[in-house]
């Protein structure tokens, strides 16, 4: 199986190394972005700052095309607030879709950094240095391991339905909606709990409930960068949960 199933990240073009703990506080940081993320300029600099960490972590083009696409929203909205011209139903139909998507994306820039340079071996020494108990641990190495495998999953089953003819545009699934949830829904959820019950064994069979004190290859050191890291990101929070901002 490629290493890609198991969410091996932390890619080795990478110059920076942050410690998983520096990633999640960046996730629960998102989470203070996305509730005040009305001001514009915490916003900016959230997503500008998590696209350089990608970058510098490894995931250069996937840094890129998230800078881009931010940007592109983010000039749409401006355009469409600042001429006042358009009809007013399109205007309206336009900003909701770019607030949706201010709302969804410092999250899925966290998740992303998170998933992308962060082994879960790595991840798991992280959580235990952090004391936390077995039944949070356990949940959220087999997530994290899920994710990629479903999407591997999810690709055989396209390659199958191609293969017998059945096509996925959205006009072929509107005309049969039924063939749709039989030939891809179905299969893939019976995979999903074939999957979840493999990984949670994996994970069993791997020590993680023991009682005892589980020792690691990985050694997890918050070093320079990441308290750098960890004080920009809550002087962040702070200055979005202020108000301040376009």
């Amino acid at each position: 199986m490629s290493p890609a199933l198991y969410g091996s990240g932390e890619s080795g073009n990478g110059i920076l190394s942050l410690d998983p703990r520096t990633k999640l506080l960046i996730f629960f940081s998102s989470m203070v972005l996305s509730t005040f993320c009305y001001n514009g300029q915490p916003f900016m600099m959230y997503c500008t700052v998590v696209c350089v960490l990608l970058a510098l972590c490894g995931e250069v083009w996937f840094a890129v095309k998230c800078f881009l696409l931010i940007a592109v929203m983010e000039y749409i909205r401006y355009v469409m607030l600042s001429s006042g011209t358009g009809a007013p139903a399109v205007t309206g139909i336009i900003l909701g879709i770019a607030m949706l998507f201010r709302y969804g994306i410092p999250p899925f820039l966290a998740l992303a950094l998170l998933i992308k340079t962060t082994r879960i071996s790595k991840l798991i020494a992280a959580l235990s240095a952090m004391r936390l108990p077995v039944f949070v641990i356990i949940p959220i190495a087999v997530l994290l391991r899920f994710i990629p495998t479903v999407r591997e999953e999810w690709s055989g089953i396209r390659k199958a339905m191609a293969f017998r003819g059945i096509s996925l545009e959205p006009g072929a699934i509107l005309r049969a909606p039924g063939k749709t949830v039989e030939y891809m829904l179905i299969p893939l959820l019976f995979s999903c709990i074939s999957v979840m019950e493999e990984l949670a064994a994996a994970s069993l069979a791997r020590g993680l409930d023991a009682e005892r004190k589980r020792t690691s290859y990985e050694a997890v050191k918050m070093t320079l960068p990441d308290y750098i890291v960890m004080l920009l990101f809550v002087g962040m929070a702070i200055y979005a949960a202020t108000g301040v901002g376009w």
